[in-house]
């Protein structure tokens, strides 16, 4: 069990990544992860929603469902992961609206 909460809680830290990387909706960095994370929206994350978000990332991440992640999956998720923020990305630049005027 212990082995499954820090593998979970590692899956959890690497996924955060790049949502504190992209910012909440407030400007501050981390405000989509936690608001994702804080499923009853008490404004903080239990142990439980905690390890819930850690057992669906595993999940997710497990593509041959057999209860175990290769480093082969990790490194299939870790890439399309890394497509999905390069697009982003490039669509911010693209799509980044215009500089209001400063005033005089």
């Amino acid at each position: 069990m212990k082995k499954i909460m820090m593998l979970s809680a590692a899956i959890l830290a690497l996924q955060a990544l790049p949502a504190f990387a992209e910012g909440g909706k407030d400007g501050h960095r981390g405000g989509k992860f936690f608001e994702k994370q804080d499923t009853d929206k008490d404004g903080a994350v239990s142990e439980a929603e905690f390890v819930a978000s850690a057992k669906e990332k595993f999940v997710k991440m497990d593509s041959d469902k057999d209860g175990k992640i290769t480093k082969a999956e990790l490194e299939t998720h870790h890439a399309a992961m890394k497509k999905k923020w390069e697009e982003r990305k490039a669509a911010k630049g693209t799509d980044a609206p215009a500089e209001e005027p400063k005033p005089e």
